[in-house]
C-alpha cells in the first residue's frame, strides 16, 4: 500500500512535469516572432515527457519519437534535441529525470556516430558532475555522476571523430618504412590507452547503495554493459595485435640507434598497457558477477574473462626491454607449452570467442538506417508506442 508521503511525492512530480509543459507552450508563443530557438515546442515537450519525474515508469512513446527524429533527419534534429535535453538536465535535482536524460543523451550519441559528419554532436552541453538529489539515497546521485563522467568522456571522442564502436588498428607494419611504422605503432598505443580509460569509467557505473535494484538503474546498466563488451573486445584485439608484432619481430637484425630508442620507448608504453589490461580483466570479472547477481545478464550469456599470467608478462617485459633473442624466446615458449596444457599468450588473450558470431551492439543501430529527410518545420510522424507503462529495463535500449 502506498504511504501518504509517497503519494504526495508522486503528485508533486506529476505537477512539476505539467508545469514544465505549460511553461514550454508559453515560451513558444512568447518567442515565436522575437528570437530564434534551438528547438521547437513539440521537441521540447517530447523531451519533457521522455524525462518525467516518475521513478517507476518510462514514457516509451516519447523516447521512441526522440530516437526516430534523430535517425530520420539527423541534420535537422540531433542538435535541437540535445540542447533541449541539456536545458532539462541542467535544471533538475531529481535522480529519475537526470538518469532518463543521460539515457536519452547516450542514445543520441549513438545516433550521432552514424550521422553525416556535419550533423554529428560534440561534447555534452550540460554538466552533471556535481549532481545531488537530497530527497533520495546518495547512491543514486553517485550513480548519476559516474554515468555522466563516462558519457562526457565518450562525447569528447565523438567531437574529434574518433569512434568508440569498432575501433580499428593498423595491420602488421613489417613491410612499411621505419618512420611510417613508428607513427602507426604510436597511434595504435594511444588508441589502446584511450579505450582503457573509457573502460575504467564504464566499470564505475554501478549501484553504490542498497535498494538501487530498480528498473531505471538496471536499464542504464544494460546500456553500459553493451558499451563494456564492445570496448573490451576492441582492447583485446589491440593487445593481440601488438603482441603479434612483438613476438614476430626479428631482434637479431641490426637496428639504427634512433629507432632502437623509439622501440624501447614504445616497449615501455606497451608494458604499461599490458599491465593495465591485466588489472582490468580482474575488475571486469567482478563487474560481470555483480551484473549476474542483479539480473542484468544471465550466467550463460558471457564467457569467463581470462587474464595474461604474470610470468608471461614478465617474459614479454624481458623481451621488450631486456633484448632477449628471438630464438631463446621461442624455445622458452615451446618448453612452457609442453609442460602445461595452456596456450600461447596471444591465443589466451582472445577472451570473447563469440565476438565474430555475435554482435553486442545496440540492436536498433544494426538495422539499415532510415533515409534522411530534408530540413523542415514538420516533425516525422509519431510511431505507435506505450506511454507511462511500468518499466522493463530491456525496452528503452531497443528504441535507440
Amino acid at each position: 500500500m502506498t504511504s501518504p508521503r509517497e503519494w504526495w511525492r508522486r503528485a508533486a512530480a506529476a505537477a512539476k512535469d505539467k508545469g514544465s509543459l505549460c511553461m514550454t507552450r508559453m515560451a513558444s508563443v512568447r518567442h515565436h516572432h522575437h528570437c530564434p530557438r534551438r528547438g521547437g515546442r513539440e521537441v521540447d515537450a517530447t523531451v519533457i515527457r521522455a524525462t518525467s519525474h516518475d521513478e517507476r515508469s518510462v514514457d516509451y512513446k516519447s523516447a521512441g519519437r526522440v530516437f526516430a527524429w534523430a535517425r530520420a533527419a539527423p541534420t535537422s534534429f540531433l542538435d535541437p534535441l540535445m540542447w533541449s535535453l541539456a536545458h532539462r538536465a541542467a535544471r533538475t535535482h531529481s535522480w529519475a529525470v537526470a538518469l532518463k536524460s543521460l539515457l536519452l543523451a547516450h542514445g543520441l550519441l549513438l545516433c550521432s556516430e552514424d550521422a553525416p559528419p556535419a550533423a554529428r554532436l560534440g561534447r555534452l552541453p550540460f554538466d552533471l558532475s556535481d549532481f545531488r538529489d537530497r530527497s533520495s539515497s546518495s547512491g543514486f546521485s553517485t550513480f548519476i555522476r559516474a554515468y555522466f563522467r563516462f558519457l562526457d568522456h565518450r562525447s569528447q571522442f565523438s567531437a574529434h571523430n574518433k569512434p568508440v564502436k569498432g575501433a580499428t588498428f593498423s595491420t602488421s607494419p613489417a613491410a612499411k618504412p621505419g618512420d611510417e611504422e613508428d607513427t602507426e605503432s604510436d597511434a595504435d598505443l594511444a588508441e589502446l590507452e584511450r579505450l582503457q580509460t573509457l573502460l575504467d569509467l564504464l566499470l564505475q557505473v554501478r549501484p553504490y547503495a542498497d535498494g538501487m535494484e530498480v528498473g531505471l538503474v538496471l536499464e542504464a546498466m544494460d546500456c553500459v554493459m553493451i558499451e563494456i563488451l564492445e570496448v573490451y573486445s576492441s582492447i583485446c584485439n589491440g593487445v593481440a595485435h601488438f603482441l603479434v608484432d612483438i613476438l614476430g619481430h626479428d631482434s637479431s637484425k641490426p637496428v639504427h640507434h634512433r629507432r632502437s630508442e623509439a622501440r624501447r620507448r614504445r616497449g615501455e608504453i606497451e608494458m604499461r598497457v599490458l599491465r593495465r589490461a591485466s588489472a582490468q580483466s580482474s575488475q571486469l570479472s567482478a563487474y560481470l558477477d555483480l551484473c549476474r547477481t542483479l539480473g542484468v545478464i544471465s550466467p550463460a550469456e558471457i564467457p569467463a574473462v581470462q587474464s595474461i599470467p604474470d610470468e608471461d608478462i614478465a617474459d614479454l617485459e624481458q623481451l621488450l626491454l631486456g633484448g632477449v633473442p628471438k630464438e631463446e624466446q621461442e624455445e622458452k615458449e615451446l618448453g612452457r607449452a609442453e609442460s602445461r596444457s595452456g596456450t600461447v599468450i596471444t591465443e589466451r588473450w582472445v577472451v570473447f570467442d563469440e565476438v565474430e558470431e555475435r554482435h553486442f551492439g545496440n540492436p536498433i543501430l544494426s538495422q539499415p538506417p532510415e533515409r534522411s529527410r530534408p530540413s523542415s518545420s514538420r516533425v516525422p510522424a509519431e510511431d505507435p508506442g506505450r506511454a507511462g507503462v511500468p518499466l522493463s529495463y530491456t525496452n528503452l535500449i531497443e528504441l535507440i
